[in-house]
């Protein structure tokens, strides 16, 4: 993958982080592409990210990335969201002491609940 196509990717997922409906021409002017192109790169990220795509109905047909995923308005896959429960986890058996342990536990609570969602949406 090219630098330009990173880019569109990243611009992409950057719009679909919001958790909100866009179609396919929407995000086709924001990004400054063709439809044909967020198609190509829509069904590429579809690998890794649960972006879901539909056609007609009431909400005119689009493109979203399900809300599970997104946290502070960064993405992450399943696979780091296994790596950080795993790191806070065992950084929760150290000494830390007052806010750092207050951060920590933040922390452990964000990702333990980004889990949980999703494995009762599967």
């Amino acid at each position: 993958m090219d630098l330009r196509s990173s880019s569109i990717t990243a611009d992409i997922l950057n719009v679909l982080m919001d958790g909100k409906i866009h179609t396919m021409g929407e995000i086709a002017r924001i990004v400054e592409v063709s439809r044909q192109t967020v198609h190509k790169h829509i069904q590429s990220l579809s690998y890794r990210y649960p972006i879901e795509t539909f056609f007609g109905g009431d909400k005119r047909g689009g493109v979203y990335l399900d809300k599970a995923y997104i946290a502070d308005g960064k993405v992450f896959t399943r696979a780091e969201l296994q790596f950080g429960a795993k790191v806070f986890g065992s950084l929760q058996r150290t000494d830390y002491e007052g806010d750092e342990l207050k951060a920590l536990d933040t922390f452990l609570k964000l990702f333990a609940a980004q889990i949980k969602e999703r494995k009762e949406t599967q």
